[in-house]
């Protein structure tokens, strides 16, 4: 079963290229996106979808609290 996770927090500068390289060694990505708004900015935010529950889990407990960009990052 697929497990969606949500990032806040995230630095502007932030691209969808370093989310994927930042939770990828938990797993199988499906789907990995910075949330835009109306014109085209970051919201702050991304979610990322792993293929399993375990993977999604992992990433959880491994990336919440840390800094990416700058930022401390919430991930649940």
């Amino acid at each position: 079963m697929p497990k969606k996770i949500f990032i806040g927090s995230l630095s502007v500068t932030t691209t969808d290229t370093t989310l994927n390289t930042t939770f990828t060694p938990y797993g199988t990505i499906v789907a990995a996106a910075i949330n835009r708004g109306p014109t085209g900015g970051s919201l702050g935010t991304a979610d990322v979808e792993y293929t399993t529950d375990q993977a999604g889990t992992d990433a959880i407990a491994a990336k919440n609290g840390t800094v990416l960009d700058g930022s401390t990052i919430v991930v649940r």
